[in-house]
């Protein structure tokens, strides 16, 4: 009787979601890195660059022999736990995830207050601030932050919906 693998979900350092995929690749492992499309400019041009649809995470469907493997593979910080357990993503959920991708729409991810921690450092990425980084401070209420910028050895304490900022890390 063949064991049915699931698919499980890693942490996969920042900005190493495309080389830890070409090396999961090289070594057979079943995995899903999710890539859309995305207009960036820089000062001098614009390029349409792939991009991650989940910053820093990763779908892998490792048999039980490939499981330690996974996490030897250089970017890939840890397994997703639920639970005490990995956590497991259901077939039709990747499915899905393909299915949007295929369709050729326009999309990205959206943060939401629950995705920010205290302590966190992150990037303003609208506004008059747009490029700074600086750490939350606290939540002050169901949306702010207070997001704290150190300038000149000083502090400039901010109050930002989460909308404004993304993680650094």
């Amino acid at each position: 009787m063949k064991v049915q693998e699931n698919w499980k979900v890693v942490y996969v350092a920042s900005r190493q979601e495309k080389k830890a995929s070409l090396r999961m690749e090289q070594l057979g492992i079943v995995h899903f890195l999710p890539l859309y499309k995305k207009l960036s400019q820089w000062s001098d041009r614009k390029k349409w660059v792939e991009v991650p649809l989940f910053n820093g995470y990763m779908f892998v469907k490792p048999t039980a022999l490939q499981r330690d493997s996974v996490l030897q593979i250089p970017g890939v910080v840890a397994f997703v736990r639920y639970n005490g357990d990995d956590a497991i993503v259901q077939e039709k959920e990747i499915t899905n995830i393909k299915t949007v991708l295929a369709s050729g729409y326009s999309l990205e991810t959206i943060n939401t207050p629950q995705d920010f921690t205290v302590g966190e450092q992150v990037e303003v990425v609208e506004g008059p601030l747009i490029g700074h980084t600086g750490d939350i401070l606290r939540q002050n209420d169901k949306e702010h932050f207070l997001v704290s910028f150190g300038t000149l050895g000083q502090s400039i304490k901010i109050e930002l919906p989460y909308q404004a900022f993304k993680k650094l890390n």
